[in-house]
């Protein structure tokens, strides 16, 4: 991957957000550049901290924080879930209901395309509320709003519909997938973080003109 520049959506005394671009892991990937090591080069600090993480897959919000204590007090507040994330998608076919709420137990871990949910005994509660902003016969943009926070919970829960996310790989149909990115010039998965509110504080990422290019 090339020389990576991220753009700043917001900084203070205790957080950064940035608008993470597909294709690159938060962390924790020892193969390639990952976000955490190219933003403390960028920014020239010594130590960020993510308080969540977005899929490589997928693009938008991601926040880091600036010391141990403020990592703290963010990861507290998404885990009482105070923090408002909305998603937007481009999902496969037509959704029948224009908004709605999938609430399909899952797994808090990644699973495979024939069994997303997965084992039983394993699946807990999880929420993601959903509303069409476009449609057409062959796809549907949409709005997420996750009440719960799962592994690849919007990923699942639209696979378990079958109407997965153009482009994911893990629980798409790869021919469907393919033909798509030939078609659109595109391979990207379609999710993005678009806005976070925590602590007051509204981060917003624009959604990527070619979540609207597939509906020309």
């Amino acid at each position: 991957m090339p020389s990576l520049t991220i753009p700043l959506l917001f900084q203070n005394e205790n957080y950064i957000a940035v608008d993470k671009p597909v294709g690159i892991s938060v962390h924790n990937n020892e193969d390639e550049q990952n976000l955490l090591t190219v933003l403390e080069a960028q920014l020239k600090v010594p130590k960020l901290y993510p308080v969540h993480r977005l899929d490589k897959e997928t693009s938008g919000v991601q926040i880091f924080a600036l010391g141990e204590k403020s990592a703290q007090q963010l990861a507290e507040e998404f885990q009482k879930r105070s923090v408002q994330k909305i998603y937007v998608g481009v999902l496969r076919g037509q959704l029948k209901q224009k908004e709605g709420t999938w609430n399909q137990s899952l797994t808090d871990k990644a699973e495979g395309r024939q069994n997303p949910a997965g084992l039983s005994k394993d699946r807990v509660p999880s929420e993601t509320r959903f509303k069409v902003l476009q449609d057409s016969k062959y796809f549907t943009l949409c709005e997420f709003d996750l009440i719960t926070g799962r592994q690849h919970q919007i990923r699942k829960h639209a696979a378990g519909t079958n109407h997965a996310l153009v482009g994911d790989g893990r629980y798409g149909d790869k021919k469907y997938n393919s033909k798509m990115a030939d078609l659109y010039k595109n391979d990207r998965m379609f999710l993005h973080c678009h806005k976070v509110e925590i602590l007051g504080q509204k981060l917003v990422s624009p959604v990527p003109s070619s979540f609207e290019e597939v509906f020309k």
